[in-house]
Formats: structure tokens, sequence, C-alpha cells
């Protein structure tokens, strides 16, 4: 189906800009801002006028200036991040998570994404508020600022495009 389908859209240096439905995709078409760089195999929209296949992949004509983005510190982020999952355990699930600081806040940690792991309630209440090397726990990864595509990672589909990989490097597929 077509609605589910996501467009991936580069500015004219090819860098990932964001992800738009097939409805903006048409309009920057139709507008001639775009050119198409790759299309989803024996996809098509069809009007009474005609048939269009539907791209994967557009490219502005002209260059845009990005904003710089600042991601704003959220415990849904972190939990978007960690994919749902324990850092400790490997326990996956999206009700039973906390958030938990490695660092505790009482021996001066911060709230920050480096600090900040999701937990499950049980592997969160055993580390307490002691220090990783104070008990026998370990992180499955480092915790990292996200990327831009973690923030966005909602607007990617279920379907995805294998072109998109070679323009979004940090893409998890």
């Amino acid at each position: 189906m077509i609605d589910d389908r996501k467009i991936l859209l580069l500015n004219s240096d090819y860098q990932a800009l964001r992800f738009v439905n097939w409805q903006r995709a048409l309009k920057l078409l139709f507008r001639n801002k775009v050119e198409v760089v790759s299309e989803w195999d024996g996809v098509e929209i069809r009007s009474t006028s005609g048939a269009v296949s539907l791209p994967s992949i557009l490219r502005l004509k002209k260059y845009v200036k990005r904003h710089k983005f600042r991601i704003k510190f959220s415990k849904g982020l972190i939990k978007k991040r960690d994919r749902y999952t324990c850092q400790y355990c490997g326990k996956k699930g999206k009700k039973e998570l906390t958030i938990d600081h490695v660092i505790p806040i009482s021996k001066g940690g911060k709230s920050t994404f480096e600090n900040c792991v999701t937990a499950c309630f049980r592997c969160n209440s055993k580390k307490n508020c002691y220090l990783l090397s104070e008990i026998d726990m370990n992180l499955l990864k480092k915790p990292t600022k996200p990327t831009f595509l973690t923030y966005t990672a909602s607007d990617l589909p279920h379907r995805y495009h294998p072109t998109w990989k070679m323009f979004i490097k940090s893409l998890q597929i």
C-alpha cells in the first residue's frame, strides 16, 4: 500500500534531510524542485490523467541550508535509542522499562544522554544507587547522544528501500 511508504529527501549535496510522505513527494516533483534518484519497484500512483512511479529517494535541485538541530533530553528518546531494551539484562518491552542513571544522581551523575540508559524494573532496583564498578553489572552498550535518525525514527516505515543505506550510514534496519 502506498500510504505506509516513505520517500527519503536528500539535499542537493546528497545529505539526508528527512522522510516525506508520497503526497509531499508529488508536490515537490510537480513543482520541479526535485529529481528522482530511485523508485519503489512496481508501485505507481494513478490518476485520471496517468500514472507516476513512486520514488523512494528524491534529491533537491537547490541546496537548502540545514539548521543546527539540537536534540532535547527526554526519557522517551532514551528508550527509543536503546530500542526498548534493558541495557543490563537485554529484556525487551515498552511499558515495564525505566530510566537508570549509570552514575547515580547521588554520586554526581547528571540527567544526560551519555549517563542514562533504559533498564527493566528488576535491574534498576538491583543497581540502586551503586556504580557499576561496585556491583556485578555491566552495560550492553555505552550510552551516547541519539542521532537525528534516532529522533526521526518514528517517521521510518516498516517498509524500507535498500538504497537508503548508502545515504544514511547510521540507519540500522
